[in-house]
């Protein structure tokens, strides 16, 4: 079995070689996002990034005659830190100071570590640098190895604000498919007494619940390397708080966390009924990751929230692209939360957080391998296998939890399912998928869009297994969305932006879908050739998000909104 196992990847690979996805070369930025004096990103998952030994580690640290200090010792989450050192012996070229979350983790698993040549007079011994450090739930250190082996000093330990266990961390909101219902989670070291949400209409939050369900996963949970080996970290406990009893389209402010450590004071705004003729705005966007265009992406976002009347965000798959490498998980939800904590982040499934090969057993969608001959499929995932996605978000519960599921808002009938998983006819996905869409109240959402991560319609020019997969898309699926009329195809995946016209197997008609490809929220470009179709309307390779205006039960307002810029680089009405 193991052999048919690696001559499977083997085949996947040489059909994928120009493959969008699974091949491309996507470093793993580090844990101090280093970059190369050429700017590219030092990349995490290469060979030789950690160090390794023989180590040797005695070291009396009563007579230790180098020092290594951290300043200041108590930090905010993402703050920054000076790294300080002199009375180094024999300094080198290949000194390094590693970082350890825990202090005590073992010298081959170091966060990240410190080139101490980027310090101009590392050759006399001393020296310092900044990074910035993120909250992994436990107190941390530096060590300071001559040649990269040779332990001769260990710094003080850094702490974080509000506490390194009880902290409550990584806030984001969810709906449930309920207009009286709103799903507060968040992230901590320990399962601790008095787990609650505090809430009300005002902030003087006069409702409590404290009714909660805690997870956690371990990286024996994991299916592949290296998600289950160098690249995992421990995750904490997930904290889930479903408030109920709320009123539809009402602000209420909130707090979560326990008898310890409660956030500060967020607000949400509870769910427009299904059919409500109140007008609203979402936010589309798909491919994310941990770069500084996402976090323009987060600030923009959290201002269209507080100024611009959006009701929820929907991120069309490849989420953190952590891809095995846990701390970027703890990274990108930090970087979320200022949008997240404020208004229902809705997800869909990637490449990136579910691909992968083996370990069939421990997939948490329990569904049947697919990788048909036509389909871009490898190992994406760097082993994750959706692990950390079904414990760290919770989907409305009426389909297949994050794999599948459906919502209402308004006018609007949302359906979210798996580029992932099989969806030809008579498969689990497409019956209920045909199921939903048959059932959908048309009088109350006229407006349906059904989104993936992988795109239905896209000209971008990638031959071989990705171009069949998107035919294969129309295929399999492209009758049944027709069938029930829906509006909207919203898609991500690729990392450009492109809206076609109203199409039906490749024809532009009045009857047929718009199809919009957003995956342009953060990580990078895409910018290669293009195939000449007529249904492609406006193509884009730049950063950007979607912003969705739903007006009444006929007009729908679409726009691609430039994140570099603020500026609206294409719009377009989709109508009844």
């Amino acid at each position: 079995m193991k052999l048919i196992g690696c001559l499977a990847v083997f085949l996947l690979n040489m059909i994928g070689l120009n493959a969008k996805g699974e091949n491309d070369y996507d470093p793993v930025p580090t844990f101090f996002n280093r970059k190369h004096p050429n700017g590219s990103i030092v990349d995490a998952s290469l060979p030789g990034f950690h160090l390794k030994g023989p180590f040797n580690n005695n070291i009396d640290l009563n007579n230790m005659k180098a020092t290594l200090k951290v300043w200041p010792e108590e930090v905010e989450n993402a703050g920054q830190v000076t790294v300080l050192w002199e009375g180094i012996p024999n300094p080198s070229k290949t000194d390094k100071i590693g970082y350890y979350c825990p202090y005590y983790d073992n010298p081959t698993h170091g966060l990240d570590y410190i080139d101490v040549t980027k310090s101009p007079t590392w050759q006399e011994g001393y020296g310092y640098y900044t990074v910035k450090l993120y909250n992994m739930r436990a107190p941390c250190a530096f060590r300071y190895y001559n040649g990269g082996k040779t332990l001769v000093a260990i710094s003080n330990k850094v702490r974080f604000t509000n506490g390194d266990i009880f902290a409550p961390l990584q806030v984001h909101l969810a709906m449930t498919g309920k207009e009286t219902e709103m799903r507060v989670m968040w992230n901590s070291a320990e399962v601790s007494e008095g787990i609650q949400v505090r809430y009300g209409k005002t902030k003087d939050l006069d409702k409590t619940q404290t009714k909660y369900t805690v997870k956690t996963y371990k990286a024996s949970d994991m299916c592949e390397s290296p998600a289950n080996t160098t690249g995992f970290w421990d995750a904490g406990y997930i904290y889930d708080v479903l408030l109920t009893d709320l009123e539809p389209n009402t602000r209420y402010y909130y707090s979560c966390g326990s008898k310890e450590f409660m956030t500060s004071v967020y607000n949400f705004t509870t769910v427009i009924k299904g059919g409500d003729k109140t007008p609203f705005k979402f936010i589309a966007f798909g491919d994310m990751g941990i770069t500084s265009q996402a976090e323009t992406t987060t600030k923009s976002v959290r201002q269209e929230i507080e100024n611009n009347d959006v009701k929820f965000v929907y991120h069309a798959g490849d989420i953190s692209y952590a891809r095995g490498y846990a701390y970027l998980w703890d990274q990108w939800f930090h970087e979320i939360q200022p949008m997240s904590a404020l208004a229902p982040y809705m997800i869909n499934l990637g490449n990136h957080e579910y691909q992968h090969i083996y370990a069939f057993d421990k997939d948490p969608s329990h569904q049947p391998m697919w990788h048909p001959s036509w389909y871009n499929g490898g190992q994406g995932s760097f082993g994750e296998c959706a692990i950390p996605m079904v414990n760290r978000f919770h989907m409305p519960d009426n389909g297949l939890g994050i794999f599948w599921h459906s919502y209402n808002v308004g006018f609007i009938h949302m359906v979210s399912i798996s580029s992932e998983h099989d969806y030809r006819e008579g498969s689990l996905q497409y019956r209920w998928l045909e199921n939903d869409l048959k059932n959908v109240d048309r009088t109350k959402t006229p407006f349906v869009i059904v989104s993936a991560h992988r795109p239905m319609y896209c000209s971008e020019y990638y031959p071989g297994p990705d171009w069949t997969t998107i035919l294969g898309q129309q295929q399999y699926l492209e009758d049944l969305l027709y069938k029930y009329q829906v509006d909207v195809g919203l898609w991500a995946h690729y990392h450009i932006y492109e809206r076609t016209c109203k199409v039906y197997r490749n024809e532009c008609r009045e009857d047929g879908i718009t199809h919009l490809v957003v995956g342009t929220g953060g990580v990078n470009l895409e910018i290669n050739k293009w195939f000449t179709k007529e249904w492609s309307k406006v193509r884009d390779a730049d950063f950007g998000y979607g912003r969705f205006s739903v007006t009444n039960s006929t007009h729908l307002w679409f726009e691609f909104v430039k994140l570099n810029t603020g500026k609206v680089g294409d719009s377009v009405w989709i109508t009844k």
